[in-house]
């Protein structure tokens, strides 16, 4: 297993979405993410956008996440999106 942490902290950038590319393999690759929310503990959501390569093909799908909550999901580019908070936080690992 190789963990990770998810930070997404707007900085009042340029960027209109708080996002970060959490993978970028060859491979498509099982992953667990886990939505610690933000932190002062209140409610926040994370969209999950999964890209995976099926033969000649690249499927793409997005799967929103609540606080405290974790998912698995297989592909080979994993993209986490901060939706209704400033400040998120999370980890993934490769399972």
């Amino acid at each position: 297993m190789e963990p990770g942490k998810i930070r997404l902290i707007n900085s009042g950038g340029e960027q209109p979405d708080i996002a970060q590319t959490i993978s970028y393999a060859i491979t498509n690759r099982l992953y667990r993410v886990t939505n610690d929310g933000p932190g002062n503990g209140g409610p926040g959501l994370m969209r999950i956008a999964v890209s995976r390569s099926v033969l000649w093909w690249t499927i793409n799908s997005t799967v929103d996440l609540e606080s405290g909550r974790s998912v698995d999901v297989y592909g080979s580019s994993l993209t986490v999106t901060a939706l209704t908070s400033l400040q998120l936080f999370g980890s993934y690992d490769t399972i």
